[in-house]
């Protein structure tokens, strides 16, 4: 009797699940990948790349802008990042020193620029320039001082005519009389300009003199008067006279002293004219 080959029995069929490049990921994150199209982690790297070629920088450097209502706080990170310091005194300032006796605004500076989320790069630019134009106004306050002092000088000396040196006398002798140095006398024409300073000067250095009655000849130069006979004050007094019939009567007859008189007091009404017959 043959023997019989035993057929062994075929392996039955193991299924293998198929495996995916996304398997590992959540949810949310498979579902963001379908809905991208992207069929593998190579086209995704590459999709990565394009967007950061697009936006040009990397992520750590782009800087993303709250919306119009945020509030300070969120504004503040931004302007950290774009170079403000964490507090006001972090600011360092360079330029030149506060003049003796000047406002320094550098404190307030420093608060009103952290305030505003400035760079310290953007507030020294800030501190400079104001610097620069405040010396800049303060030159033109001089020259302005200057110009109108300049001013007030020549209408005083039209003004006075004749009396200017006698009043500029008064007023040194009103600076000695009470020690005024340089200094105060500064401080007094900030305040009231040349003019007033002068006028003030010779109006207290005429009151520190000895007080006389005077006569024909001394009224018609002004003495015992504030300033000395003013043009104006001369015009005045020829006016009066020649209202006075015997004073007409000796000056038509040609008498010295009333022609004399009459002379000086038109040489004081007219300073210029007289200046220009002496030159």
């Amino acid at each position: 009797m043959a023997e019989e080959t035993a057929t062994p029995e075929s392996a039955p069929e193991v299924e293998v699940a198929s495996t995916s490049w996304t398997d590992g990921l959540g949810e949310d994150a498979q579902g963001y990948v379908e809905n991208k199209g992207w069929t593998g982690a190579e086209q995704m790297l590459d999709s990565y790349r394009n967007l950061e070629k697009s936006m040009g920088a990397p992520a750590d450097q782009i800087l993303h802008l709250p919306k119009e209502d945020a509030d300070a706080e969120e504004w503040g990170a931004v302007y950290n990042r774009l170079g403000r310091p964490e507090e006001a005194s972090g600011y360092e300032f360079k330029g030149p020193e506060v003049p003796e006796g000047g406002i320094d605004l550098t404190p307030d500076l420093a608060n009103w620029a952290h305030e505003a989320g400035l760079s310290k790069k953007q507030a020294q630019s800030i501190y400079e320039k104001y610097n620069v134009r405040l010396a800049d106004l303060g030159q033109e306050f001089e020259t302005q001082r200057a110009e109108q002092a300049s001013s007030d000088e020549q209408a005083l000396r039209k003004e006075w005519g004749t009396a200017w040196e006698e009043n500029i006398a008064a007023g040194t002798r009103f600076r000695q009389r009470f020690s005024l140095d340089d200094g105060t006398m500064d401080k007094l024409e900030s305040a009231l300009g040349l003019r007033g300073l002068l006028e003030l000067s010779a109006e207290i250095g005429r009151g520190l003199g000895e007080h006389t009655m005077p006569n024909d000849r001394e009224q018609d130069t002004g003495a015992g008067t504030t300033f000395g006979m003013t043009p104006a004050a001369a015009k005045a007094k020829i006016g009066d006279l020649t209202l006075d019939e015997k004073f007409m009567e000796q000056y038509l007859d040609g008498r010295p002293e009333a022609v004399a008189r009459m002379t000086r007091l038109h040489s004081l009404a007219h300073p210029e004219v007289a200046s220009s017959e002496k030159a």
